[in-house]
């Protein structure tokens, strides 16, 4: 039915596209329009516009139309670009030095006098950085080659100048989930669809797909009206590589780093440290195979980097490890040296197993990258380009930071790793792209493109022999990891991403009338076998157990080499996916007057579902509830049915005066997403009951629906004197299909804990309907839990005001400087990329089915951000250019949570803490040695919790009621980066020869004076250790240090410099 329905659908829109093709200005290109008078300011008809691109020679040409106005679509962005205008009987007019911004029109109002006139001042309309013009609706950052050329960069990425955007946090903007943005390559998807680690391919081995020599504008749009952008409800992030020129340009380069470019005090503390290196060298060319007719351009770049594994050590003494925890021992972890040789020794003695070192070793890094691109003028009215790119890359790292684990296991204060525990994931990609641009008159333009990427990614483990997984814990959080990773026994994934785009213009006097459509077609092989070697001791086992579970002459001895045997005996699972998205729209972009521009858009998503599951038989015998007590049967064969997801939007742009120095725009409307296709794939891997395996069943909705918003934006540009522009811009987004996991299996909570904190708990026997969902010969783990149904919810929303001044002086001189107020808020942010963990991770009071809106993971409250920049040149072969950021912030958000499972929900580490007013609100119990003598009485843990509410400003606000999710903040955070570029050049010739010299520095602060730059972040987040039930009242020790925060002495709060030289010629 769904195949009928998708021929039904691709017919119509090759129907709709095939016959008035469809203008394609926004996503890779840019634009000239106009109206051209004569001198009696009448309109011109049939006046000839040609825009030539003067370093290759493109020329783009048209006729005014009956009202004199005319369209250039699809123009290739930069410059600069000559503009010339003629008619008979009419002096000719030309227009130089324009510079095209990605996305955005140049406007032009011309006057041609007639032959014999004295020719006086043309004015024209227009605005070089886009930042006043019709086309501007909802907010938007363009980052253009000069600012990817002179502000810093350690990382060398795209989010280095992604957070020149107000409204980001990293790779969240406007408050959304990282996974749920656009990212695009030349107007083609670049996602990391599946949506596992990263957003962006190459981002799990922490590569650049494309390097920054390839690119030459990025584009973030929060809210573009144009209904031909969709798949996001976060941002749509485009990026356009170069092209080549009639003049062959090139340049070779070198960046490197290592410790001694890394600071090495925060505060009054020295930090030592361990070797690193970083290397990056490669080269880029572009030029003319048939000049003004066939250009290329090409890049190449190879990095190899090794980094340190942990940069803690291990405490020497108990004295130690809570000074650690008290952040009195900057750099060293409160995990005993001693308690790591141990369980080395008894891994190796008791198993034969060698988990590996847990200090002084490496991980490695290597990626490999190419680009090559191919533009053709066939014709002034069509022009074709094509391009490939290439990476291969892998990257040695630690076990999962956070998934289905007692806590973080990032090494730090709490925990450290070994060696053995971690594993080296690849990724590799092949990715082609064709568009060709067309205009057929002074009517109709078109722009057709095809692409596809092929995305392999998989992963190797570092040991030959392969063991268990084990969570060591102490006072409930995770102390250290030992085993064979999780997630990365036979872990691969292959994605092919398949996309056809064909999008047409017709003008019709003050109209230009859009559409078309797109189609993305996604195939995925996933082969996921989780704890295929096992993970026998869920919410981790103390480390006191461990070595009692460990000893052969224990009674409790677990044979970890059979279980792991057992796994080797089981076979590989792989499952295919398949999705596609066809998306339709329609729009009317009306300039009602010359001042007032109104765009009506209507958008179609259609999510087709082409993957097929097998029945379970054992889940059509068994009841359900759903969260609202409701009986239920979940149908592990059924998808969401293919339902439209409408997208209406409008937009306008209104100049007051007509003199474009004051803007007022905007827009309302509908924007529609994807989720992480991870989480069908988990429906089809986790549909059955196989031996050996113990999964946790997954489904969806009969009717639930991808993400999608509606988001407000309303702004004001203003000129103020001195060609400053100043804008105030608000954005509104209200969710009206957001996803949720709930557990279908998951008992209706009745009973109450006894005392202050009367929350909901579990029963004591479970918390599960059906407590057999198990392979015959399966490990009892957290994978039979439940069974985990993708739903929707309309609860969150996410709001933000932004004020921001932009200047661009003569002679090299650029500023900029914004702050931004911002709250989002959700039921969850999906803080697992597998559904499971979604589930299971996100913090509650009571049942996790019903979850209540608060703070979302990514919400920023406060950031300010700056940036100059100059280029400075002297003495006819010298130039200095300095580049600068600033960013300040507030609002990095945490949630308070028991260790352990206090609710009884089966999972750990979930329950928002109570804040106890006295002692009277809490039941704690001695701390105890094995012989069970006091170490901490009840009493005096109460002081030190007293004691530690009191210097928490959050915790004594909350006394007597229970801790928000995301409730708490982090300190405010500043950072200042720099750039320093220094050339020596020479002209021979016709060609310019430069000798490039970079230094760029992150952090420079903590450069001047190590007590600036610091950054703060919680000690521990989980004060109390749910200790068990005494009736039904429960019971806690504590174990929480004295301080909230501590100082960060990671690399964030440390200045690290990258020293770079590059040869250019062009």
């Amino acid at each position: 039915m769904e195949q009928k329905t998708l021929r039904f659908l691709l017919l119509i829109a090759l129907l709709i596209s095939g016959g008035q093709l469809i203008r394609a200005q926004g996503l890779t290109t840019s634009a000239v329009k106009g109206t051209v008078f004569g001198a009696g300011n009448e309109p011109l008809p049939g006046a000839t516009v040609v825009a030539i691109h003067l370093p290759s020679g493109t020329q783009y040409g048209t006729s005014t139309r009956e009202n004199g106005q005319f369209d250039l679509l699809n123009v290739r962005v930069g410059g600069p670009y000559r503009v010339n205008v003629s008619f008979i009987g009419y002096q000719s007019f030309t227009q130089e030095d324009i510079q095209l911004v990605l996305g955005k029109t140049f406007e032009s109002r011309v006057t041609l006098l007639e032959e014999g006139q004295t020719l006086r001042e043309v004015v024209v309309a227009a605005n070089r950085d886009g930042l006043i013009n019709n086309d501007r609706t909802g907010a938007s950052t363009n980052v253009n080659a000069n600012a990817i050329r002179t502000l810093p960069t350690i990382s060398r990425s795209s989010e280095d100048f992604t957070r020149l955007t107000p409204q980001s946090n990293g790779l969240s903007f406007g408050g959304r989930n990282t996974l749920y943005n656009n990212f695009s390559l030349d107007g083609s998807i670049f996602n990391n669809s599946f949506g596992l680690d990263a957003p962006t391919p190459g981002g799990q081995t922490n590569s650049q797909p494309v390097s920054l020599d390839a690119i030459e504008q990025i584009e973030v749009s929060l809210a573009p009206y144009d209904v031909r952008q969709g798949g996001f409800t976060g941002a749509g992030v485009n990026a356009v590589t170069k092209s080549g020129t009639n003049d062959f340009k090139g340049t070779l380069y070198r960046y490197f780093r290592n410790e001694q470019l890394i600071g090495n005090r925060v505060g009054n503390v020295r930090i030592t440290n361990p070797d690193l290196k970083f290397n990056q060298t490669g080269f880029a060319l572009g030029g003319p195979l048939v000049k003004n007719k066939l250009f290329f351009f090409t890049n190449a770049e190879i990095t190899r980097r090794d980094d340190p594994g942990q940069t803690f050590r291990p405490a020497q003494n108990a004295e130690e490890a809570q000074a650690a925890l008290n952040g009195q021992a900057p750099g060293v972890s409160r995990v005993l040296d001693t308690d790591l040789r141990n369980v080395q020794q008894r891994l190796i003695s008791a198993y034969g197993y060698d988990p590996g070192v847990y200090q002084d070793f490496i991980y490695q890094t290597y990626s490999d990258k190419f680009l090559v691109k191919l533009d053709w003028n066939i014709h002034r009215n069509h022009r074709f380009s094509i391009r490939y790119n290439y990476l291969k890359s892998w990257r040695q790292q630690g076990p999962h930071p956070i998934a289905i684990a007692p806590s973080s296991r990032v090494p730090g204060v709490n925990t450290l790793q070994f060696s053995n525990s971690g594993y080296t994931i690849n990724n590799n990609l092949h990715s082609l792209v064709a568009e060709l641009n067309s205009t057929f008159s002074e009517r109709v333009s078109n722009k057709l493109q095809l692409g596809y990427s092929a995305f392999r990614d998989f992963r190797d483990l570092p040991a030959s022999t392969r063991f268990p997984m084990v969570d060591i814990t102490k006072n409930g959080t995770t102390y250290t990891s030992v085993g064979t990773e999780q997630f990365s026994a036979e872990n691969r994934l292959d994605q092919n991403i398949f996309q056809l785009t064909d999008n047409l213009s017709y003008f019709v006097n003050q109209h230009i009338l859009t559409g078309g459509f797109t189609y993305e077609r996604f195939g995925f092989v996933n082969d996921f076998n989780l704890q295929r070697f096992g993970y026998p001791f869920f919410g981790g086992l103390d480390v006191g157990d461990f070595f009692d579970r460990t000893n052969p002459a224990s009674p409790n001895f677990v044979d970890l080499n059979a279980i792991a045997a057992a796994g080797m005996a089981r076979p590989v699972k792989s499952v295919a996916v398949k999705v596609g998205q066809l998306g339709l729209y329609v729009q009317d972009e009306w300039q009602v007057k010359p001042n007032f521009k109104l765009t009506l858009g209507l958008r179609a998503d259609l999510p087709i579902y082409q993957t097929e599951v097998a029945q379970n038989p054992q889940l059509q015998q068994a009841t359900f509830l759903t969260p609202e007590g409701n009986p239920a049967k979940v149908d592990v064969t059924n998808f969401p049915r293919a339902t439209p997801l409408w997208s209406p939007r409008v937009g306008f742009n209104y100049a007051p005066g007509g003199n474009r120095t004051t803007q007022l725009r905007g827009g309302t409307g509908i924007f529609t997403g994807r989720i992480p296709f991870v989480w069908i794939g988990n429906q089809a891997s986790n549909a059955r009951f196989d031996d050996f395996y113990t999964f946790q069943i997954n489904a969806s909705a009969n009717d639930f629906k991808f993400p999608q918003v509606w988001r407000t934006n309303l702004a004001v540009d203003q000129v103020l004197p001195g060609e400053i522009t100043a804008t105030a811009e608000f954005i509104y987004s209200k969710d009206l299909n957001a996803a949720i996991h709930r557990n279908y299996n998951q008992v209706i909570p009745g009973e109450r804990a006894a005392g202050a904190d009367n929350r909901v708990i579990f029963p004591a026997d479970g918390p599960r309907l059906n407590t057999n969902f198990t392979g015959p010969n399966a490990l009892p783990t957290f994978l039979d839990a439940g069974a985990i149904v993708l739903e929707n919810t309309n609860q969150g929303f996410q709001y933000s005001l932004t004020g921001q001044l932009r200047k661009d002086f003569q002679r090299g001189l650029y500023a900029m400087a914004a702050y931004t107020y911002a709250q989002a808020k959700d039921v969850t942010s999906n803080p697992g990329e597998i559904a499971a963990d979604a589930f299971q991770r996100n913090p509650v009071i009571g049942n996790p089915n019903t979850p209540a809106l608060a703070y979302s993971d990514f919400n920023l409250r406060h950031r300010v951000i700056a940036t100059l920049g100059k280029r400075f040149e002297y003495g006819k072969h010298f130039a200095t250019t300095l580049g600068f950021f600033y960013e300040a912030g507030q609002g990095g958000r945490f949630s308070y949570t028991y260790a352990g499972d206090m609710n009884r929900d089966g999972i750990v580490g979930n329950d928002l803490l109570f804040v106890p007013a006295s002692p009277e609100q809490i039941r704690l119990v001695d701390i105890t040695d094995n012989q069970g003598g006091v170490i901490l009485s009840a009493p005096q843990q109460w002081q030190q919790l007293a004691a530690y509410i009191a210097q928490d400003d959050y915790l004594s606000e909350r006394r007597g009621q229970y801790t928000e999710r995301n409730g708490p903040t982090t300190p405010w955070y500043t950072q200042l980066d720099m750039k320093i570029l220094q050339d020596f050049f020479l002209n021979v010739g016709k060609k310019k020869h430069t000798l490039q010299l970079s230094l760029d520095i992150q952090n420079l602060g903590n450069l001047i004076s190590s007590n600036w730059g610091e950054r703060q972040v919680y000690a521990n987040n989980r004060l109390l250790e749910f200790a068990g039930y005494q009736g039904n009242t429960p019971t806690y020790r504590f174990s929480g240090g004295d301080r909230t925060f501590v100082n960060d002495t990671g690399l964030n709060s440390r200045w690290r410099g990258q020293i770079g030289v590059r040869y250019l010629f062009d």
